[in-house]
């Protein structure tokens, strides 16, 4: 499977592109500028599904844009992260004069321990790490951990949002650690780590 970096434009957040050869179809892990994702897919590339770490505006802004290109795409979150999806003022978005509120129409909830095929015989399993966000989840397969803003190499957790809490991150980091070993962490902002990190 090939991943692609994206820094988006908003806070420089990060959206992966998953790919693999021989199929059409592509999956995002957060979705901010819509161009460089249209630009890599190419013409006949089509989204399959989004996979949301959480539901903060620098990480969901191209998720209507995206759903009314690809109609079909089922958007991926936690419980929580349903309600950030349909709030402007829990995803933040109302102030950054952008408020969104989900207009798709295909959501799966996701919780600890789920799995999804991304392609035959390759899956993206599940880890509900909230802390920064009520809403946050980390996907890993067997060679990458998407962590999202729950655990950021060499940056503190920020827990100072109105669904933040601090002793939940502490957790999440301990458990983002565990499937970290032998894996590239592929955060929500900053550079992809491979090799030995520091939590």
């Amino acid at each position: 499977m090939d991943i692609i970096r994206i820094v988006n434009a908003v806070f420089s957040s990060n959206t992966y592109v998953l790919r693999e050869g021989g199929v059409d179809w592509c999956w995002l892990v957060d979705v901010g500028d819509v161009e460089p994702v249209l630009e890599y897919i190419g013409e006949k590339g089509t989204i399959r599904g989004i996979f949301l770490t959480h539901t903060h505006y620098d990480h969901l802004y191209g998720i209507n844009r995206m759903v009314d290109l690809f109609p079909q795409c089922v958007v991926y979150t936690s419980e929580a992260g349903t309600e950030g999806m349909y709030s402007e003022k829990l995803n933040f978005s109302r102030y950054h004069d952008d408020p969104i509120v989900f207009k798709g129409d295909y959501v799966g909830v996701l919780y600890d321990g789920d799995r999804v095929e991304l392609f035959p015989g390759e899956y993206l399993m599940v880890l509900e790490t909230p802390g920064h966000d009520k809403s946050c989840l980390t996907y890993y397969t067997e060679s990458a951990v998407f962590s999202g803003d729950s655990f950021i190499p060499g940056v503190k957790v920020i827990t100072t949002f109105p669904r933040s809490d601090k002793q939940e991150a502490v957790r999440s980091v301990e458990v983002i650690s565990k499937v970290a070993e032998g894996r590239g962490i592929y955060p929500g902002h900053g550079d992809i780590v491979f090799g030995n990190v520091i939590f």
